[in-house]
């Protein structure tokens, strides 16, 4: 999801939600004011104990106010959440958020990564990778071919064989003919 939809539903949700921590929502607006920060937000709905993860509600959720999750510790103080987002700004950072209506918020919704986003994603990049190998591997393949009528015309020319020296030159030619289509 683009920066700029996680910024907006972050100010959506700071301005029409009354938080249960107030430093909850003075971190929630340094994220968004902070571009580095925003690529960095992943807003997902469960706790993985190895990735750092903000939990944050709104007075409407029976959940917790305030908790943030790294590497299997756990706190509810927002300055020591703070402090670690700014001293390793570039690890992605995941946002659980508790509001009423979270579950039918078209915008939230969309931000939520699933599975499904997650194997769309690999799917994408894997389709990438594969061009990118086959593009390498055509390349070597002609190259391999280039060096192969190389060596074949020198091996003519040594042997004197005018008719073979031809044929194969001209399959050179094609070859770098179509190389520079």
């Amino acid at each position: 999801m683009s920066d700029l939809i996680k910024k907006q539903f972050l100010q959506w949700f700071v301005n029409h939600h009354y938080l249960k921590n107030r430093g909850a929502r003075a971190l929630l607006v340094h994220i968004q004011s902070s571009p580095h920060l925003l690529a960095k937000l992943r807003f997902t709905e469960t706790i993985d104990p190895k990735r750092r993860t903000l939990i944050v509600a709104s007075t409407q959720s029976d959940e917790i106010g305030f908790l943030y999750v790294n590497q299997g510790k756990k706190t509810e103080d927002v300055a020591k959440a703070l402090d670690d987002i700014m001293t390793h700004p570039s690890n992605p950072i995941y946002l659980i958020v508790h509001f009423y209506g979270r579950d039918i918020h078209h915008t939230y919704r969309q931000l939520v990564e699933t599975p499904v986003h997650k194997s769309y994603r690999q799917y994408k990049q894997n389709q990438k990778d594969e061009q990118e190998t086959n593009a390498f591997l055509q390349y070597i393949d002609t190259e391999n071919e280039r060096s192969r009528l190389r060596a074949a015309i020198d091996k003519a020319l040594d042997d004197r064989n005018h008719d073979e020296f031809a044929r194969l030159s001209k399959e050179l030619r094609q070859l770098q003919e179509k190389l520079a289509q």
